[in-house]
């Protein structure tokens, strides 16, 4: 069976939502916990609880395992998919630093690279310093989108520069450093 490989913005896309962040946390505080009992943590409905775990199921960050009526999330990277292993371990790294008021940090990292754009555009930027015109011209993306998504990059603290230069920025954050390795390498 080959490999699944989805695609790393949409992971991220994933992962920058505060909803699903959260329970995440849960599941690693708590391996196994029911989805009736995560929903009830997070104050949300059991469907919208299931929709968001299976959500983060989808990008190998969960396995499950159902007994009779019940449904039980563990944090399990799927080794069909590339990059799961590493991912949930800088999630657990980042999740040890700091209680659910730090969640906005990694948010604001996973946003960073939650777009094909943003992706392709901090690819160019780990090649070396560009400028804004330079990453336009490597991209083809329009000028004002150009700007715009180096702006998001720079929120997530992916990018760093002044007009008219920007590069990819060194990070210590555990989600960071992740993620930068998986832009590196993966298609």
């Amino acid at each position: 069976m080959a490999p699944l490989n989805p695609t790393l913005w949409r992971t991220c896309r994933v992962l920058a939502g505060p909803t699903r962040l959260q329970l995440l946390r849960r599941i690693l505080a708590a391996p196994g916990s029911t989805v009736t009992r995560l929903a009830a943590a997070a104050e949300i409905s059991l469907s919208r609880a299931s929709q968001e775990l299976r959500r983060l199921q989808s990008r190998g960050l969960l396995g499950v395992e159902r007994t009779g009526p019940f449904v039980r999330y563990y944090p399990k990277p799927d080794p069909q998919v590339p990059g799961a292993a590493s991912l949930l371990h800088a999630l657990k790294a980042t999740f040890a630093r700091g209680g659910p008021a730090r969640d906005a940090e990694a948010i604001r990292i996973a946003t960073a690279l939650a777009h094909p754009r943003r992706l392709l555009l901090f690819r160019r930027l780990l090649e070396g310093p560009a400028t804004l015109t330079t990453l336009r011209s490597a991209s083809g993306i329009p000028f004002d989108s150009v700007h715009h998504h180096v702006q998001l990059l720079r929120r997530g603290h992916l990018s760093v520069g002044r007009p008219p230069v920007y590069r990819a920025a060194r990070r210590n954050h555990p989600l960071a450093k992740c993620l930068v390795e998986l832009a590196r390498n993966s298609p």
